[in-house]
């Protein structure tokens, strides 16, 4: 989270300076200067907890409760009356006899520190009596055994008690979840409104009663000693519009009725105690009680919303009003007073066009600055239109932030996007590039705020990388030239010739005669030869090693080298 107003302050004090480092919970810097105000010298805050709608801070000697610009110090050890339980892992303490539930620490996120820091009670007020703290803060309403009972087992865990109240002849329990109806005298029920309540009318007669709507029926509580004048019961509820179709019609005023009808009206109460006795609680009006005017003069109350805080506050005090005061109309619950300026009314009590005796009634406004939007509703959460922070150093945009009540604000950079917040960087003097939600936007204070920044001197828009050239294009290489065929080799094979030539002759003579005879001889020659074949065969003989030739059958064949040095023909694969 960025480092708001209420962080600085946090950051800048060294008894606070340590905790602010690690925990980021949105205290309002009014809050935060009470804090600073109600530490005491070299006390250190260890932790800081969320409870209800406000703060506390856990330092080495004590607890201390923000609520509303104000402190309430609570010394250890403290009164565990729940160690840490639920997903948030809440612990329930005891401050001046009213239960508080803690949680939301990143320093204590179990709850430890507050479990060692107190003592556990062992059987807790709220399980015995759920009237035990408020009967210490001085509740004079208290409740009969079954009821007690009842109410123990309508309250769900965490839930405590705020007021008592009397209903006709049943009672109400104001809690921090909503309000118990509490009725039937014999056997006891519980019934629960839900927040907000609808409000008929606030405070008003001799015993400041404040009405609301249930079921489409009016419900008058009074009679609170914590809760005199109903601001509790206000401060929970809705007031419902005049011309509301869930107003009941008019009808007769039950007053005038019960003056016209006194022997009617006696039978009457008789038969509403036996049925409340018998069957359950009935409520009604109460019977006006009569005041002696003197010279005091009735008047409508006028309409103050909309106007300055100092005009309404004057107006009313020119009426004749008993008392003006002035409160926050959000849950901020920020002080105010009656002459601040520079503050608008959202809602008031009484309510415009009732008509009562100005001068025995407080007027309290409930106001807000001008540069915020009033709340749906009284003490609803705090609106605030977005400004144009764009051009504006990071340090002034949180601190406006800041002062409209934005605490949710986050950072990232302007030109990668990344978040900024918790790299430990100095972003004072960082320029907001763009933000979001837009300006003029109107946002809950709850929302959160978006800023993009740029260092000092850096411009928002990211510049243009300088393009690279591009290469030229390489030549395409030229096809490498086709080979030669080889040529074939074939072989051939031819015959010699023989010849031969024989050839005699005889020739004698014998005593007294003359004779003779010759013989001659002849002679023969023999020749053959043979030319080139058709083909080779394989084993042959061949050279060159490497030649290739086609046998007779038209198979290819080449020349090898055999492992006995001669070369012979071959199948040629390849």
């Amino acid at each position: 989270m960025s480092d708001t107003a209420a962080q600085r302050l946090l950051r800048n004090d060294s008894r606070t300076a340590t905790v602010a480092a690690h925990e980021f919970l949105p205290i309002p810097a009014t809050g935060v200067q009470a804090l600073l105000r109600a530490l005491r010298t070299g006390e250190t805050v260890l932790a800081l907890y969320r409870q209800g709608l406000s703060f506390a801070a856990l330092t080495g000697d004590a607890l201390i409760l923000l609520n509303a610009g104000s402190t309430t110090r609570v010394p250890r050890p403290l009164a565990i009356l729940r160690p840490a339980y639920g997903v948030r892992q809440s612990v329930d303490v005891s401050a001046g006899g009213r239960r508080v539930t803690l949680w939301g620490s990143r320093v204590d996120k179990d709850g430890g520190l507050l479990v060692r820091a107190g003592e556990p009670v062992t059987a807790p007020p709220s399980q015995e009596d759920p009237l035990a703290a408020v009967t210490a803060a001085g509740e004079s309403v208290s409740l009969p055994d079954g009821h007690k009972k009842v109410l123990v087992e309508e309250l769900e865990p965490g839930e405590a008690v705020r007021a008592v109240y009397h209903d006709g002849w049943g009672y109400a329990v104001l809690t921090t979840n909503g309000l118990v109806l509490l009725g039937n005298l014999a056997s006891p029920r519980a019934r629960r409104v839900p927040l907000p309540l609808p409000l008929l009318r606030r405070a008003s007669g001799m015993l400041d009663s404040v009405e609301i709507l249930v079921d489409g029926k009016p419900r008058t509580l009074h009679g609170s000693k914590i809760d005199p004048k109903g601001e509790l019961l206000e401060a929970a509820g809705d007031p419902l519009p005049a011309g509301s179709p869930l107003r009941p019609g008019r009808g007769t005023r039950m007053s005038t009725w019960v003056r016209r009808h006194p022997v009617l009206v006696s039978v009457l109460t008789v038969g509403v105690v036996l049925a409340g006795l018998s069957s359950g609680s009935g409520s009604g009006d109460e019977a006006p009680v009569a005041q002696d005017a003197g010279n005091r003069t009735a008047a409508v109350v006028p309409d103050f919303q909309g106007s300055t805080l100092t005009t309404a506050a004057a107006q009313a005090r020119d009426a004749g009003w008993r008392t003006v005061s002035a409160s926050d109309a959000t849950s901020a619950f920020r002080p105010v007073e009656t002459d601040a300026p520079g503050w608008r009314v959202c809602f008031q009590s009484p309510s415009r066009e009732e008509t009562l005796i100005p001068s025995g009634r407080t007027l309290r406004l409930y106001a807000v600055p001008e540069r915020e939007e009033c709340p749906t509703r009284l003490h609803g959460p705090r609106h605030a239109v977005v400004p144009d922070l764009v051009g504006e150093r990071f340090d002034d945009a949180s601190r406006i932030l800041g002062d409209l009540g934005l605490q949710s604000v986050f950072s990232f950079h302007a030109h990668t996007g990344k978040r900024l917040d918790g790299e430990g960087r100095d972003l004072a003097d960082w320029r907001v590039c763009r933000q979001q939600p837009d300006p003029d936007t109107k946002i809950s204070a709850l929302e959160q705020v978006d800023l993009w920044l740029i260092g000092p001197g850096d411009p928002c828009t990211e510049p243009s990388p300088n393009p690279e050239p591009k290469p030229k294009p390489k030549p395409e290489p030229k096809p490498a030239p086709k080979p030669d065929p080889q040529p074939s080799y074939h072989s051939t094979s031819g015959g010699g010739s023989t010849g031969g030539a024989t050839g005699g002759g005889t020739g004698g003579t014998t005593g007294g005669s003359t004779g003779g005879s010759s013989s001659s001889g002849g002679g023969s020659s023999e020749g053959s030869g043979s030319g080139s074949g058709s083909g080779v065969g394989f084993g042959q003989s061949c050279s060159p090693v490497g030649a290739t030739a086609t046998t007779a059958d038209g198979r290819p064949a080449k020349c090898f080298m055999g492992k006995d040095g001669q070369a012979r023909w071959g199948y040629n694969s390849g």
